[in-house]
C-alpha cells in the first residue's frame, strides 16, 4: 500500500502543471512499470503461498519448505523474471539520471557496460532456472548466474549513484558562494540514501546467497517494494527540496532528469 501511494504521489509530482511535450514520459513510464511488475510479483507470491501451504505443499517430499526452496516451479521463474525486469528499469533510469545530470555519454560508459553485462546475466539466470533440473537456488547450476547477477546491479547501481552524486557535489561546491539557499544539499542526501538503501540491500542478499542461509528468500521479497520506493522517493524528495529553495542550473539538470523533458 506505501509504494502504490509513492507512486500516485510521485506520477501527480511529474505530471503536475506540465504541457504533454514537457512531460518526462521515460521516468512516467519507469513509474508506470515498476508499479505493475511490483504488482504482479505480489500476485505471484500470493499464488506461491496458497500452493506451498495448502495446494501442493504439504503433499510433497520436504512438506511446504521443500516446496518454496524449488526453482522448478513455473512461478519461481516467473517471479525471478518480474524481479530482474525492475532491477534492469531500477539501474537504467540511475544511469539516465546521470547522463542527463553530466550531459555527457562517456561519463556513463562504466555503469553502462554494466547495465548490459546485467541484462546478460538476467537472461542467462531465467535460462538457467527454467532449464534446471534439480535442487534450489543454491544448485550449481544456478549459484553462478545468481551470484553473478547481484554483483552487476551493485556494481550497475553504485558506479551510477557515485558519478551522480560526485557532479552534484561539485556544482554545490562552485556555486554555494553566489546563493544564499542551497537546494542541491537536501538533494545529494537524497541520492546518497536511496543509493545506500538499494546498495545495503543487494549486499545483504549476496552475503546471505554466498554462505548459503534461507534468509535470502525474505530478503528477496523485500526487494520488490524497496525498488519502487526507492525510485519514487527520489521524485518525491527532489519535489519537496526545489519547492523549498531556490533553483540552480545544477538543480534544473537534476529536475530536468527527474521530471521533465526540457
Amino acid at each position: 500500500g506505501y509504494s502504490v501511494f509513492m507512486f500516485m504521489l510521485a506520477t501527480w509530482i511529474m505530471l503536475r502543471g506540465r504541457t504533454r511535450r514537457h512531460v518526462n514520459h521515460c521516468m512516467v513510464a519507469a513509474g508506470c512499470g515498476l508499479i505493475l511488475l511490483a504488482t504482479a510479483e505480489m500476485a505471484i507470491n500470493i499464488a506461491r503461498v496458497y500452493q506451498g501451504f495448502i495446494s501442493n505443499g504439504p503433499f510433497i517430499d520436504g512438506g511446504p519448505e521443500a516446496y518454496f526452496t524449488q526453482v522448478l516451479e513455473p512461478t519461481f521463474v516467473v517471479k525471478s523474471c518480474l524481479y530482474n525486469a525492475q532491477t534492469l528499469i531500477l539501474d537504467a533510469v540511475v544511469i539516465y539520471r546521470t547522463y542527463v545530470v553530466w550531459q555527457n555519454i562517456l561519463i556513463c560508459v562504466v555503469p553502462m557496460i554494466a547495465w548490459c553485462g546485467l541484462l546478460a546475466g538476467a537472461i542467462g539466470l531465467n535460462i538457467a532456472l527454467a532449464t534446471a533440473h534439480k535442487g534450489g537456488v543454491f544448485a550449481v547450476q544456478t549459484s553462478e548466474w545468481i551470484t553473478s547477477f547481484y554483483a552487476l546491479t551493485l556494481a550497475t547501481n553504485l558506479s551510477a549513484t557515485t558519478l551522480l552524486a560526485f557532479r552534484i557535489w561539485t556544482v554545490t561546491r562552485r556555486s554555494a558562494q553566489y546563493r544564499s539557499s542551497n537546494f542541491l544539499a537536501p538533494v545529494l542526501r537524497v541520492i546518497i540514501e536511496s543509493g545506500a538503501i538499494y546498495s545495503m540491500t543487494i549486499t545483504a542478499v549476496l552475503i546471505s546467497f554466498v554462505v548459503k542461509s534461507n534468509g535470502v528468500y525474505v530478503l528477496l521479497d523485500m526487494i520488490c517494494p524497496i525498488i519502487s520506493i526507492v525510485f519514487n522517493m527520489l521524485i518525491i524528495r527532489v519535489d519537496l527540496a526545489h519547492k523549498s529553495s531556490s533553483s540552480t542550473s545544477g538543480s534544473n539538470s537534476l529536475e530536468t532528469a527527474v521530471m521533465s523533458d526540457r
